[in-house]
């Protein structure tokens, strides 16, 4: 969704843990290849509205969001070969999580049943239930300005969108979803500082209980390095959506920035407890584990990383990165048995390996 930003962490692993929706789309394009998707209520089987659509890549997302239209439809296009998830969220609905292989001049189909929280008699009622709720105050010529925008957002027209939304935002000024997206299409056009704004406006106008715009501006936050905000904000959608994985991911990228690596690695580990398809979280884990000299730990976090994502540009920087850190151990243990070498002094570290080469900078969507 955002410019990339590298976090120089560690000694040796350094390269982008998060690419915006260009980065996949910079590398080896095919104009052919695509995926079209359908959403539909599990239950009784109608179309899902303005259900939110990610694509993730081992570099992370893979292309600009998507929302269902009004007949449950999402498309994307121009997507390079290779396995990707989709992830797909609605309030009121289980988050759910897809994975889909795209090849070249063909067009991949993904057709998606969301789960109705309201069908978990056992649950207690999630905070999306009540937010959905204020949907329904919503006057008909706002929601269908606000409509209208998410459609436009999955056209790539991302200034309509932002017309749209605020149309709808006239008519309705408490319309926190229609702050937040607008927000995230602003940011798609560059102006960055303008949604921040349009962000924090939908937490304030929601007293803080709307997740989308939360993790949306921690996002935001620890792509532009403002770590200290993102660990705000991702503490408060922790808070209110602990048995989800997005509020603990942000979290762990937001302390990696503060350099604290401990906390750090603990929320990671409970992204991936909640999330384990998705890669990026070995990714940093891997730093972390690089910054704090736990080498053998990063092996194998890179081991896991490869599990879910066996052949792209960045797995072929992870498999170098794990050659040089089997060196560099494998070189430390042959020096501590060689009788005629010096001793080494208690707690120093194997040998370092050399940084990899960083790959390329990848253009931000506002510049």
């Amino acid at each position: 969704m955002k410019p990339s930003q590298r976090v120089l962490i560690g000694i040796s692993l350094v390269f982008a843990c998060f690419g915006g929706p260009g980065a996949a789309y910079s590398q080896g394009v095919n104009e052919g290849a695509s995926i079209l998707g359908y959403v539909r209520d599990a239950g009784n089987r109608e179309p899902v509205v303005g259900a939110r659509v990610d694509l993730m890549s081992p570099n992370g997302l893979a292309a600009p969001t998507r929302y269902t239209n009004s007949n449950g439809e999402f498309s994307i296009g121009g997507v390079p070969d290779g396995d990707y998830h989709v992830i797909i969220k609605k309030l009121g609905y289980h988050d759910d999580q897809e994975s889909v292989s795209v090849v070249a001049s063909h067009q991949s189909r993904l057709d998606v049943d969301l789960r109705s929280t309201a069908s978990d008699n056992s649950a207690p009622e999630p905070p999306a239930e009540a937010i959905s709720a204020h949907q329904l105050t919503v006057p008909e010529k706002p929601r269908q300005d606000y409509l209208k925008g998410k459609e436009q957002i999955g056209k790539n027209d991302y200034a309509g969108a932002v017309a749209s939304f605020e149309k709808a935002i006239k008519g309705f000024p408490s319309y926190y979803e229609a702050y937040a997206d607008l927000g995230y299409a602003q940011y798609m056009m560059g102006h960055a500082t303008e949604a921040r704004a349009s962000l924090q406006q939908s937490i304030d106008l929601s007293d803080a209980k709307y997740p989308d715009a939360m993790f949306d501006l921690a996002d935001i936050s620890n792509d532009t390095g403002d770590f200290a905000k993102a660990e705000q904000l991702s503490r408060q959608d922790v808070a209110l959506e602990d048995a989800s994985w997005r509020g603990y991911f942000q979290l762990a990228r937001a302390l990696v920035g503060l350099k604290q690596f401990p906390e750090a690695e603990r929320n990671a580990k409970k992204a991936l407890e909640l999330n384990n398809k998705l890669s990026l979280t070995y990714v940093i884990l891997t730093n972390i584990h690089i910054a704090t000299r736990q080498y053998s730990e990063a092996v194998d976090d890179i081991d896991g990383y490869l599990k879910l994502d066996a052949s792209s540009p960045t797995s072929d920087q992870m498999r170098a990165t794990r050659a040089q850190l089997t060196k560099a151990l494998a070189e430390a243990a042959a020096k501590a048995q060689t009788p005629q070498s010096p001793a080494k002094p208690p707690g120093q570290p194997p040998s370092q390996p050399q940084t990899p080469q960083q790959p390329q900078q990848h253009q931000s969507p506002r510049n």
